[in-house]
């Protein structure tokens, strides 16, 4: 299967809008709110040059969220 790329990051204006912590996962071009990831692959802090300034990065060929609204990568 091939491999994607994927970062994930703490959303600061959702979480204090929702109230309890929130990540941000950037899959495919698209980017979904989540409580919390499960990451199953290595993943590696990455520096950027905008915000969010630090995102913890990865490659990986599944994504999905279950019940508890976790994302999992895999």
């Amino acid at each position: 299967m091939k491999k994607y790329a994927f970062f994930f990051h703490y959303n600061k204006p959702a979480s204090q809008q929702a109230g309890h912590p929130i990540l941000t996962v950037h899959w495919q071009g698209a980017c979904y709110m989540v409580k919390g990831v499960d990451c199953r692959v290595p993943c590696r802090t990455r520096l950027r040059k905008t915000q969010p300034r630090c995102v913890m990065a990865g490659k990986a060929t599944t994504f999905g969220t279950d019940q508890n609204g976790i994302g999992v990568l895999s």
